[in-house]
């Protein structure tokens, strides 16, 4: 009998606190007690010193604070209360503001941490694209060199082989400059994709989500995997045979961050990844599977829930936390399951807007 699967959980990260404690009310409170249970005795029992050494009045504590709380003494008992409470009221507004602006302080450096961490990795996979085919250029010019020195030691036989690797050392170097223009195009797009990033609400405009999922597919198999064979589905069929058409407004530099990382998180553990869209409840569910090794969610949920990513942090955590940052915008959530052995699931689930003329 197979172990039931778990069902999808919805990832958090941590977030600092947004709301501060009613501390105008408890100072209100405080202020109340203290006053009337500490500082009116005290009150009484310097009163009854004075007396004492100024006009030799007999000093009995309990007698001065028992007569202190005398019927005839509540009304200056209840003006010390209502004293000790404004009080307290004033320094638990004055706490309440410091507690506020610490609070502020505290969400604005956490939202510049997750906003350099999502430009570090944003620009991290591009700058591993690029990589990967330097690396591949200097594999095919090593296969030249070695050419170059079997025709300078003997007759020139192989030159098919010595060609193909000229067409390919070609090829590399067209993908090279596409990957470099894209680069360049990308940082032309730098203020738009900082727009979206620190804004407090997505742009969205209607577009169709299938190509848009063909593209981000396309440009990750074509720039940092080329050279794995990765089978990638969309709705059961290859992606390049996508056919379908659902019009959504999304904001583009939000969703091309958050599924790139899902897809190439996918794509390193795999090679086979299943795409899939679905609409359920007035929402549009995008779910990206692989058959990798799998993982423990809580291990996974654990370091999300850190106060912020480390250094070591790895990049497909450090990818997920970013997504989770961008979909938050969105009013989006991201769910995920998986366990070791098994692949990985992940769900990204958005509000499905009205498309003005759908």
């Amino acid at each position: 009998m197979t172990p039931e699967k778990p069902s999808p959980t919805v990832l958090k990260v941590h977030r600092p606190r947004d709301r501060t404690p009613a501390y105008p009310w408890i100072g209100l409170f405080s202020g109340v007690i203290v006053t009337v249970f500490l500082a009116y005795p005290l009150i009484l029992l310097l009163n009854g010193l004075h007396a004492h050494f100024s006009a030799g009045a007999s000093l009995k504590a309990l007698k001065l604070i028992l007569k202190g709380f005398s019927p005839p003494m509540w009304p200056l008992l209840i003006l010390y209360g209502l004293i000790g409470g404004v009080s307290g009221m004033v320094l638990g507004f004055l706490f309440r503001r410091l507690q506020e602006n610490r609070l502020r302080l505290d969400n604005l450096h956490h939202e510049f941490e997750i906003q350099v961490t999502t430009l570090r990795h944003h620009y991290k996979n591009l700058a591993l694209g690029i990589q990967g085919f330097a690396q591949r250029i200097r594999r095919k010019m090593a296969g030249l060199e070695e050419h170059f020195h079997i025709c300078a030691r003997e007759e020139c036989l192989n030159f098919g082989k010595f060609y193909q690797d000229f067409d390919a050392l070609q090829q590399s170097v067209a993908i090279l400059e596409e990957a470099s223009g894209r680069l360049t195009h990308t940082l032309g797009q730098e203020l738009l994709f900082l727009r979206a990033l620190t804004s407090e609400f997505p742009h969205s405009s209607p577009q169709d989500l299938y190509p848009f999922l063909v593209h981000c597919i396309s440009d990750l198999l074509g720039l940092r995997f080329r050279e794995r064979h990765i089978l990638v589905e969309i709705n059961g069929q290859p992606f390049e045979r996508c056919q379908e058409r659902l019009w959504v407004a999304f904001d583009p530099h939000i969703l091309e961050v958050v599924f790139q990382n899902l897809l190439s998180n996918a794509m390193k553990n795999g090679d086979h990844i299943q795409v899939r869209v679905t609409e359920e409840n007035n929402r549009i569910l995008v779910e990206v599977a692989d058959n990798g090794p799998g993982f423990e969610v809580s291990h996974l949920q654990q370091q999300l829930l850190t106060a912020a990513p480390r250094q070591d942090e790895e990049s497909t955590h450090l990818g997920i936390r970013v997504s989770l940052h961008l979909l938050e915008k969105c009013q989006g959530r991201l769910l995920v399951q998986s366990r070791p052995g098994e692949g990985a699931r992940f769900i990204v689930e958005l509000p499905k807007r009205e498309v003005p003329g759908d």
